[in-house]
């Protein structure tokens, strides 16, 4: 009984994980994101995806490892993961992840907002 008890407070708090702006530590995959202005972003949110910042094409939004298209302008996707990528040196990113048109999109949250290729993130209801 008490090893199912432990086992159940553990895995609670393994899902339960945030990350925070500037106090990542590791490669991760979160529930949710406290962003530099201090919203809280979660899987299942809508990222309302704007014109690209560089005419065509993204800059902080890619999709198979190159800038993401024109494609992607003014549509509104439901984020599946988010996901921390660095290391201690160069330090870490924080990505949205969402379905684009076949592959998986990467939207580095906090420089895509600050450039407004976001326009805004939706709580999901």
């Amino acid at each position: 009984m008490k090893y199912s008890i432990l086992f159940l407070f553990f895995s609670c708090s393994v899902f339960s994980q945030t990350a925070i702006y500037n106090k990542i530590n590791s490669d991760n995959n979160f529930k949710e994101y406290q962003s530099k202005n201090g919203n809280i972003i979660k899987v299942g949110d809508t990222l309302s995806i704007a014109l690209p910042a560089n005419g065509n094409t993204f800059l902080f939004i890619t999709q198979g490892n190159a800038p993401g298209g024109i494609i992607l302008a003014n549509t509104k996707n439901v984020i599946t993961k988010i996901k921390t990528i660095g290391n201690k040196t160069r330090g870490f990113k924080t990505y949205a992840l969402f379905r684009g048109y076949g592959l998986s999109v990467y939207a580095d949250i906090e420089s895509a907002l600050e450039v407004g290729e976001i326009k805004e993130i939706i709580p999901r209801m």
